[in-house]
């Protein structure tokens, strides 16, 4: 059943079982699973079935510090699909590094295995309309470098068109849009209700056994530190990181390149665990993507400049279509760090009263340190292959700004991470919130990183 809160005038809200806080990728598949099982699930949506200005004005936010590329009220949307609306259809599962302890980056870890969702797989992959994903291959014994695969949802998968019949028709399921979460009620260490406002100022509050935000990487941050507050701390433990350890996967252009004709057919190329861990960085990969002939004759030109004899290799091979100019965009695992965090600002707020997110955001050296790395060893392939030739930016060889340099990166992560224990995190190994018995966050906001 689906319900807008601006027409239901006295028609009261149902109450359930469970209630889940946003009809993004997260929420939508909880609700089904749930449905599935016959337990009876209140869906509450902020926005309605298609874009409003009226509801993407409640995304509106302030970063300070470094910029990014994209304003935080564009990089995702606020209707009922979330920002599946966005999604160019490109998945992969994380590494199992991505999970393990590292000695150089002390909180980049998760407290699960790869091997605890493993199981999840296929199912997640038959949601997101993926094919099986290959398994990595190196490019070659002793090389470090490996061959990245990803899967492509087809059709796309928009969470609010693809599963909309079949929420309308679940007799477990109820969706209720333009339903704002403003504040939730506590009990002891229960969560008792949760209180909606529409678009009209009307109010109401909704009941339920179990809660669940699942509302994105920026909102379940902003909206929990709100609540915390009018709970005068008594909802989240104050030795919790609420709002801390923020992330984005950044994305640039980061190089030009000549080389292997072979090497720019779809490939996209990373590090192996093994050299991860021996260079001490992150993880990342690289998209090689073609220039033109005029682009790839004016890299020849400085390669002959600077070294005549690697550059008459080049020019040579080039002529036999060969050898490639290329563009490198690297895409990559941030630092998780406490200082980068979500706040609520002191002088604006939304339409329903909330203070606006207020982002502070920092990159680090070792952001920097990871994509520098990852990318010597690339030359380092193409050399020792006689494969080709990098020529690195100068902001990546420390010679131009990196601080001040816009980077790309909307998939949001952190705020209300993962942990052992609640000195670094706000969920546990099973996403509940530490110290209450039936709040639980769904969603990239719970990543203790990126991957």
């Amino acid at each position: 059943m689906i319900l807008d809160f601006n027409q239901l005038n006295d028609q009261s809200i149902p109450s359930a079982e469970f209630c889940i806080v946003g009809a993004g990728p997260a929420g939508i598949t909880l609700a089904l699973e749930l449905g599935h099982n016959n337990r009876s699930v209140l869906l509450l949506e902020g926005g309605g079935r298609e874009f409003s200005e009226e509801s993407q004005d409640v995304y509106v936010s302030d970063v300070v510090g470094d910029p990014l590329a994209l304003d935080l009220e564009f990089a995702r949307l606020r209707y009922t699909g979330g920002s599946s609306g966005h999604w160019t259809g490109k998945c992969r599962p994380l590494d199992a590094i991505d999970f393990k302890k590292k000695i150089s980056f002390g909180d980049a870890h998760w407290p699960i295995e790869k091997t605890d969702i493993d199981p999840y797989l296929d199912q997640a992959s038959s949601i997101l309309n993926l094919s099986q994903v290959k398994v990595d291959a190196s490019l070659g014994p002793g090389s470090g470098i490996k061959e990245i695969d990803f899967s492509i949802s087809t059709p796309i998968v928009r969470f609010g068109d693809k599963y909309r019949e079949e929420i309308s028709q679940s007799k477990n399921i109820t969706l209720v849009e333009n339903a704002n979460l403003t504040n939730l009620g506590l009990d002891e260490q229960r969560v008792s209700s949760a209180r909606i406002e529409n678009y009209q100022g009307n109010k109401t509050d909704v009941e339920a056994l179990h809660f669940v935000l699942a509302m994105g990487g920026i909102e379940n941050s902003r909206i929990l530190k709100w609540c915390n507050e009018n709970s005068k701390g008594r909802l989240i433990d104050h030795r919790s990181p609420l709002g801390r350890y923020w992330m984005v996967h950044p994305s640039e252009y980061v190089a030009d390149a000549l080389v292997d004709s072979d090497l720019l057919h779809n490939r996209i190329l990373g590090l192996t665990e093994e050299v991860q861990q021996q260079l001490s960085v992150l993880n990342l990969h690289l998209w090689l993507e073609p220039t033109g002939y005029a682009d790839t004759k004016k890299l020849l030109k400085d390669l002959l400049c600077v070294a005549p004899k690697i550059g008459r290799w080049a020019a040579a091979l080039v002529e036999k279509n060969l050898v490639c100019g290329s563009v490198v965009v690297a895409v990559w695992e941030q630092e998780p760090l406490e200082e980068n965090r979500i706040e609520l600002s002191d002088t604006k707020r939304d339409r329903f009263g909330i203070p606006r997110t207020e982002l502070h955001f920092r990159k680090s050296e070792r952001d920097l340190f990871t994509l520098r790395e990852t990318l010597l060893k690339l030359n380092e392939y193409l050399v020792d292959s006689n494969r080709g030739r990098l020529k690195l930016h100068d902001w990546v060889l420390g010679n131009a700004s990196f601080s001040d340099l816009p980077l790309g990166g909307n998939h949001h992560m952190g705020g209300t991470r993962m942990a052992t224990n609640v000195s670094k995190g706000v969920v546990d190994s099973n996403c509940k919130v530490f110290g209450l018995e039936n709040l639980s966050i769904a969603g990239s906001s719970v990543f203790p990183s990126g991957g």
